[in-house]
This record gives structure tokens, C-alpha cells and sequence, in this order.
């Protein structure tokens, strides 16, 4: 039997193999699916289980590398026929299987519960954000290492455990390392992935290298040392990749022909079929009102463009977009009933302010209207004159009937022009 076996047979993480894939299912299944479906969301779904996974990681292989000092068996290890570094590198990979194990069987039904919902692109995106929580996992496990050099077992678990979470806090918030979701107007490129796990595996090793603190004077501060540069490479080089970075609109979207023309990001395929219900409620409206030729999903239109992390608006027209990222039918048909309310007042610029917001209560009308009614799914912080025109709006269209709605709309649109604009 290899030694890696025998490591694997012996180390304290195999006991964390069923709790953590307990947790790691509680963190995927246990929130919001909108996920299932979308292959980017998938994975980025799966990938914020690492955030979780990776903080006892960090404090098990704490404990681990801390274990062997502590029992007195420096001079076994010190005896063993393999090199010091081939045995802590085996140890070290013994841990981090047992670890890693759980995050890939939650990626592993993470990718079930999409593959047999709907057949749509972007297994790739999956995939690279798979990987991004490979990388967070082997560099905590790493980290937890370092401090099981440093400390005995249980300060240098209760350190690592804490000092990860700091860390990683301060990585997803400033490199992306721990994305918590995957738009399809977003990528996850590859090479960036595979440098920053280049980067984590030279810094384990460094790690896997620091002996024991008895060693020949200075020997052990050297390795430390090492160690850190190895640290400061990682950092270098999670500042100077983007992930993930800003994804340019596709040539070819999914485009739904309705009474007006949705195109989706392609990913976006299971949505389909919500489009075609919220352009059923339009073709139903009972008012007869210019509607807009196309509406795009959100950064589809190319609108919009980064220079130096700013958002600069590209001069010129753009179709509308609306925003379905989350599932969400309000979303959607509060764009839809806002792009067709643009286009009732097109060519109309405000003469004097409307006290009764008429805009606010028209788009309103149109988001309950094209929802299928109801109560929103979203919370506002919006003026409370603003509020007051929604509810005026929803109120209209929940309590009248189907005629007065048609003349309480052609009405508002008639005054709002005639008191409230001025022809462009």
C-alpha cells in the first residue's frame, strides 16, 4: 500500500466528509433554485459552498499539521525512507482529498439537478467556477497548514478557522475569488483560474517545505520566510487577474417573437416560456399603445462599456433591457411595462413637474397588469410620492374593470401630455 494511501486511511479529515457534504447541500439546496437550469448560476451556486467548506478546512488541516510535533513524532517522520517534504506533501494531499471530496460531490449534484432540467450552453462557465472553488479550497487548506506550523493544534485550528474567514472575506470582496453568483453578462476565463491555482499549489508547497522548529538554526525562519514570499505571490496575483471579468454581448442571442421581440443571453433558455406569458399579458392589455420593437436582456444590448473598472454609457439607441437574473416575473415586467411607457411619452420632455407622477402610475399599471397581479416580490426604498403613484397605478388595474382601465389609461396619457410635456 502507498504511503498516500495509508495517509488517506489514517487522517483525522476523513471524519469531516459527511458534515461538511451535509453543509455544503444545506448552503446549495437550502436557499433560492433560481439557479437550476442556467449553467453559470450552477456553478457559481456550487462555488459559494467552498466559502463555507473552506473555513473547516482550514482549521481541520490546522490540527492535522500541527499533530505530529505535539505527539512526539518528529523522529519518526524525521526516520521515514521518503524525504521530509514527500511526506508532508503526501500528508498534506491525504487531508485536502478528504477535504475537497465534500465541495465535489455538492458540484457533482449541483450539475444533476441542471444537466436534467433543460439543455442549454454554458457548461463551460460551470466548470470555471467549479475550478474557482478548487482554488479557494486548496489555498485554505494551505493556510491552515502554515498556522499548524506555527502553533499548537487547537490555537492553530481556532486561528486558522478565523484568520480564513478574514481573509477570504477580504479576497471575494476585492479579486473575486468568491463569486456568490454567475450572470450570463459575466465570464470566469481560464487562465486566470489555472494562474491563481499555480499560484495556491507553489504556496502549499512552500508550506508543505517549513520543517520542524528543532531543526539547524535559522533553517526553520528561512522556510517561514519562503513561505510568505509564496503567500505574497498569491496575492500578487489574485490583485492582478480579473475573475470574473466583463463579458462582451453575443453576436447571436435567443430571441423570443412575440408581440414584441424578447432576445435572451443564450443561457437563459429556461426563461423562455415566463417571456412568452408576460407577452401574452401585453398582447391582453385592453388599451391599444405603442409598443417598442425589441426588449433585451440585461447588458445585451451593448450599451455600456468599462474603461479602467468605470462604466461608461456608449452615445446613441440602445433597444431596453430588462433584467431576469433571478427568476423573477416582477423584474421582468416592471422593465417590459417601463420600456412600453417610455415609448408612450417617446418625444415628450417634462414642462412642469406632475404632482400625481402619472409616469410612475401608468408603469405601474403595466408591471401588475403584465405580472398576472399580485403582491411584488421586491422591497423599495422609492419617495413615498412615487410609492403613492404604484399603488394607484396597481390599484386600478386590480379593482376596475377591463373598460375603465382603457379609459382611465387613455386619459391619463392625454393629460399627461397636454399639461405635463412639451413636444421635443
Amino acid at each position: 500500500m502507498t504511503a498516500f494511501l495509508l495517509h488517506l486511511r489514517s487522517s483525522v479529515a476523513r471524519w469531516a466528509l459527511v458534515p461538511l457534504t451535509v453543509l455544503g447541500v444545506a448552503v446549495v439546496f437550502g436557499g433560492t433554485r433560481f439557479w437550476v437550469g442556467i449553467w453559470p448560476e450552477t456553478g457559481a451556486a456550487a462555488q459559494v459552498s467552498a466559502s463555507f467548506l473552506s473555513i473547516f478546512a482550514a482549521g481541520v488541516t490546522a490540527w492535522i499539521a500541527a499533530t505530529v510535533e505535539v505527539r512526539g513524532m518528529r523522529e519518526q517522520a524525521a526516520a521515514a525512507a521518503l524525504r521530509p517534504l514527500t511526506v508532508e506533501l503526501t500528508r498534506f494531499a491525504a487531508a485536502l482529498t478528504w477535504l475537497l471530496a465534500p465541495y465535489l460531490l455538492v458540484s457533482a449534484a449541483a450539475f444533476t439537478y441542471t444537466a436534467v432540467s433543460i439543455s442549454a450552453p454554458g457548461i463551460r462557465s460551470f466548470v470555471a467556477y467549479i475550478m474557482l472553488g478548487v482554488v479557494l479550497m486548496v489555498f485554505a487548506t494551505a493556510w491552515g497548514w502554515l498556522a499548524g506550523r506555527l502553533f499548537p493544534p487547537l490555537i492553530a485550528a481556532l486561528c486558522a478557522a478565523l484568520s480564513w474567514f478574514l481573509l477570504a472575506s477580504v479576497l471575494g470582496d476585492s479579486t473575486g475569488a468568491a463569486p456568490l453568483s454567475g450572470p450570463p453578462w459575466l465570464e470566469v476565463p481560464f487562465p486566470a483560474v489555472g494562474l491563481r491555482l499555480v499560484a495556491v499549489l507553489v504556496f502549499a508547497v512552500a508550506v508543505c517545505g517549513i520543517g520542524w522548529r528543532a531543526g539547524r538554526p535559522g533553517r526553520f525562519e528561512r522556510q517561514i520566510a519562503g513561505a510568505l514570499a509564496a503567500l505574497l505571490g498569491v496575492a500578487v496575483v489574485h490583485v492582478a487577474t480579473t475573475v470574473p471579468d466583463r463579458r462582451t454581448p453575443v453576436a447571436q442571442p435567443l430571441c423570443v417573437q412575440g408581440t414584441i421581440e424578447y432576445c435572451l443571453w443564450p443561457e437563459h433558455a429556461k426563461y423562455r416560456s415566463m417571456v412568452a406569458e408576460v407577452d401574452a399579458q401585453v398582447a391582453a392589455l385592453p388599451v391599444t399603445l405603442p409598443l417598442p420593437r425589441r426588449i433585451v436582456d440585461y447588458r445585451l444590448s451593448g450599451s455600456t462599456r468599462w474603461v479602467d473598472d468605470i462604466e461608461m454609457d456608449i452615445p446613441g439607441d440602445f433597444d431596453p433591457e430588462f433584467d431576469i437574473s433571478e427568476e423573477s416575473r416582477w423584474a421582468l415586467a416592471r422593465a417590459v411595462g417601463r420600456a412600453i411607457t417610455q415609448k408612450v411619452f417617446d418625444g415628450c420632455d417634462p414642462a412642469v413637474e406632475d404632482p400625481q407622477e402619472r409616469w410612475e402610475q401608468l408603469s405601474a399599471w403595466l408591471e401588475w397588469r403584465l405580472a398576472g397581479g399580485g403582491t411584488p416580490d421586491y422591497r423599495t426604498n422609492a419617495a413615498d410620492d412615487t410609492q403613492a403613484a404604484w399603488a394607484t397605478g396597481r390599484r386600478i388595474a386590480a379593482e376596475r374593470s377591463e373598460q375603465d382601465q382603457s379609459v382611465w389609461v387613455t386619459n391619463l396619457i392625454a393629460e399627461k401630455k397636454a399639461d405635463y410635456c412639451r413636444a421635443g
